[in-house]
C-alpha cells in the first residue's frame, strides 16, 4: 500500500513537470506557427493588392478631355428644362456651401 502511494505521489509530481515542460514546447510551436501564418498572410496580402492594382488598370480606360467654354454653352442648350434646373439647383446648392466654409474659415 505504502508503494502504491509512493508511486502515486511520484506520478503526480512527474505529471506536473511533463505538463510544464510540454507547456513550453507547445508555446514555442504555437508562436512560431502563428508568426509563419502573419508573414504568409501578410505575403498574400501585398499580392492580392498587386492583382487588384493590376486588374483595374487593365479593365479601365479613363480618358481626359478638355471642354471650352463654347462647348459648355452647347451642351447646356442641348438640355431639357428639367435637367437645366437641376443644374442651377446644384450650382446654387455649391456656392452656398463654399461661401458658408469660406465664411466660417475667416471667422475661425
Amino acid at each position: 500500500m505504502r508503494e502504491n502511494l509512493k508511486e502515486i505521489i511520484l506520478m503526480g509530481l512527474g505529471a506536473i513537470s511533463m505538463t510544464g515542460e510540454k507547456a513550453v514546447e507547445l508555446k514555442k510551436e504555437l508562436l512560431e506557427r502563428g508568426a509563419n501564418v502573419y508573414v504568409e498572410g501578410a505575403i498574400k496580402n501585398e499580392e492580392l493588392k498587386r492583382e487588384i492594382k493590376e486588374k483595374i488598370k487593365e479593365n479601365t480606360n479613363i480618358q481626359y478631355t478638355s471642354v471650352t467654354q463654347d462647348d459648355l454653352v452647347d451642351i447646356i442648350n442641348s438640355l431639357s428644362d428639367e435637367e437645366k434646373e437641376k443644374i442651377t439647383e446644384l450650382l446654387k446648392n455649391k456656392t452656398n456651401t463654399s461661401t458658408a466654409e469660406q465664411n466660417k474659415k475667416e471667422e475661425e
